[in-house]
C-alpha cells in the first residue's frame, strides 16, 4: 500500500477492509473525505488556523460508520484530508494557475471547480480563505495522485470486482458529511439533515435509493434525494446499475454530530453513530436479498 509521511513517520494513505469470503455481503463503503493525517509535504498557508484548514473535511464520518468493522463490510477509507487531494474529483480537474509551471503539467486540465476553489487540489477553504501562499510544483502534485488518488480508486475497483465475482452484484455507499448551511453563493439556506444522491436516478436501482431514504426517515431524519448533492466523481465512476453495480452518495449534516467551527464532537455524536450502525445493518440485509 502506498504511504504518506506524517510527522516524520510513514503511514498508509488509505485503510482497506477486505471482506471477500463466501459469507460476505455485496456491499462496499467508500469514505473519501474524513482523513485527518496531514502529510508533511502539504505546506498550506501558514496563516490558516487548523479549524479553517480542516473546515472542508468530512470530519468523523469514518467513526460514524465504524460499525462496518464488526459487520464485516468491505470498505475503503482515505487517511489523507480532502484539501490535500480530493478523490471525489476527476483526475483532470486541475487549476493550472495553482502551479509553478502549469503549462508543463503532464496530464489534461479540465477544471470544473476553479471558481469555487474546489478542484482536485483545492485552493480555497471555507469559501474565502486561500489554502496556499505559494505556487505548487508539478512533481509534488503528481506524487499526491500516485500515492493517494490512484490507490483509492484502484482499491474501490478491486472491492467492486471481488463482490461481483462472488455475488454477481454490488452495492456501494459513498459516505460524506455536509455543512448545515449552503454556501453564500447558493443563498446560504439550511440543508436537509440527510441528502442522498443518485445522479437523478441513474447511479442505482430505485429500490436501493428508496430503501436507504426510508430507513433514515424511520429514524426521524429529514431526508432529501438529490436535494443539494447529486453525487460527484465517485458516483459517476462506479454507478452502473445496467451491470448490477449500484451506488448512492449519503450526506449527513454535520451539526447533527459535531461543532463545525471548533471541529469537536457534540453530545449528539453517539446517537448519530448508533443510527449509522442501524442503517448499515438494514442495508446489509437489503443487498443480500435484492
Amino acid at each position: 500500500m502506498p504511504e504518506i509521511q506524517v510527522n516524520g513517520q510513514l503511514e498508509p494513505s488509505i485503510t482497506l477492509i477486505n471482506c471477500k469470503s463466501d459469507n460476505s455481503y455485496p456491499l462496499v463503503l467508500s469514505i473519501p473525505h474524513s482523513g485527518d493525517r496531514y502529510p508533511d509535504d502539504f505546506k498550506p498557508n501558514p496563516n490558516l488556523t487548523f479549524e479553517l484548514l480542516d473546515f472542508s473535511n468530512d470530519k468523523f464520518v469514518d467513526e460514524l460508520f465504524e460499525a462496518r468493522n464488526n459487520l464485516e463490510i468491505s470498505s475503503v477509507v482515505a487517511n489523507f484530508p480532502r484539501v490535500y487531494i480530493d478523490v471525489n474529483r476527476h483526475q483532470h480537474d486541475i487549476d493550472i494557475e495553482m502551479l509553478e509551471n502549469g503549462d508543463e503539467w503532464y496530464g489534461r486540465t479540465q477544471p470544473t471547480g476553479k471558481k469555487t476553489g474546489t478542484t482536485l487540489f483545492w485552493s480555497k477553504t471555507k469559501e474565502d480563505y486561500n489554502l496556499y501562499s505559494r505556487l505548487l510544483k508539478n512533481k509534488e502534485l503528481k506524487e499526491r495522485l500516485a500515492k493517494c488518488f490512484v490507490p483509492y480508486h484502484q482499491s474501490i475497483t478491486t472491492q467492486i470486482e471481488l463482490q461481483k465475482k462472488i455475488h454477481g452484484k454490488v452495492f456501494i455507499l459513498d459516505c460524506h458529511s455536509m455543512t448545515q448551511f449552503d454556501s453564500k453563493a447558493r443563498g446560504g439556506e439550511q440543508r436537509p439533515e440527510i441528502d442522498i444522491g443518485n445522479r437523478d436516478g441513474q447511479s442505482c436501482s430505485p429500490e436501493f435509493t428508496n430503501f436507504v431514504a426510508k430507513e433514515f426517515e424511520n429514524l426521524g431524519y429529514e431526508v432529501a434525494i438529490n436535494g443539494r448533492f447529486r453525487g460527484g466523481e465517485i458516483i459517476l465512476r462506479y454507478g452502473w446499475p445496467e451491470i448490477n453495480q449500484h451506488i448512492l452518495q449519503v450526506e449527513i449534516r454535520r451539526d447533527l454530530y459535531m461543532d463545525e467551527n471548533t471541529r469537536k464532537k457534540s453530545g449528539r455524536f453517539e446517537t448519530m453513530q448508533g443510527d449509522c450502525k442501524k442503517i448499515l445493518s438494514k442495508v446489509k440485509s437489503f443487498v443480500r436479498q435484492y
